[in-house]
């Protein structure tokens, strides 16, 4: 088989690690789909592929900057008609950028039949300082008293059967009317008591996006006090948020068993 590999970066480019006022002042933009320009990738927008295999990330409970720029060019046209498999690396708090990554992806014409998503180790409580320690310094490795950042290496050469059964089905890549080719391997396996926390998190991310945005672009004075306020109410209420979710996610399983069942698979479509 022939790949295209090809590396998704605009103007401006993002750091990493990050400095604390630059992450957050990417919040605004990515919670109201305001990417930056998208640097050519070289994709000719007259090629079809068999199969797209897209890796992105959750920045602030959307797809990250770079990703939604992709989705503004005109090379997105190689999506058209395409089976899509969707790769992401995040938190457990993911449902709403993965709707948002659907949506994106239908809008240019791809068909997306397949989602995996790799979550860090040690869950919420734990994630919520060894994400921004990783983010900020760039720092994996476990410490005194935190685990290591990020995904776990088992997590990570477990992908090998996606590989693999994507090789074994190499002759289906452009069917007519394409299925999951990954269903069956566990692609996605969501902890649901991730739910309450992203639906008060959106609603609060979506309220100073707004009001960070009426304030100017980024970088402009203005807006620098709605972002530290944004700042210190996540420090703030997002510990508070996951701790009263451990306590109401159970109850809620019992009164809305619809709404947040035990663990749940992120469907494709």
């Amino acid at each position: 088989m022939e790949i295209s590999w090809r590396a998704i970066e605009t103007v401006p480019r993002y750091p990493y690690p990050w400095r604390v006022r630059e992450f957050f002042e990417c919040m605004p933009e990515a919670v109201n789909g305001e990417p930056p320009t998208p640097v050519p990738t070289g994709l000719d927008p007259a090629e079809r592929f068999d199969l797209v295999i897209i890796g992105w990330q959750v920045w602030f409970l959307s797809p990250s900057l770079p990703i939604q720029a992709f989705f503004t060019a005109a090379e997105a046209v190689v999506l058209r008609g395409t089976r899509v498999i969707s790769v992401t690396c995040c938190r457990e708090i993911c449902q709403r950028a993965q709707a948002r990554m659907r949506m994106l992806i239908r809008q240019a014409g791809g068909v997306l039949t397949d989602s995996i998503v790799l979550t860090h180790q040690g869950g919420s409580m734990v994630g919520y300082l060894t994400a921004p320690r990783l983010m900020l310094s760039g720092r994996r490795e476990a410490g005194a008293l935190l685990p290591a950042a990020g995904v776990a290496q088992h997590d990570i050469d477990g992908l090998a059967r996606f590989g693999v059964r994507l090789r074994k089905t190499q002759n289906r890549w452009a069917e007519a009317e394409p299925g999951s080719l990954l269903a069956d391997l566990a692609p996605t396996d969501i902890n649901t008591s991730a739910l309450l926390p992203e639906m008060i998190g959106a609603a609060v991310m979506t309220l100073f996006a707004r009001v960070a945005r009426r304030c100017g672009r980024p970088g402009g004075l203005l807006r620098l006090p709605v972002i530290g306020v944004f700042m210190l109410t996540l420090v703030i209420l997002l510990p508070v948020v996951l701790a009263v979710s451990a306590l109401l996610t159970p109850v809620l399983r019992i009164l809305l068993p619809s709404r947040f069942p035990r663990r749940t698979a992120n469907a494709p479509g």
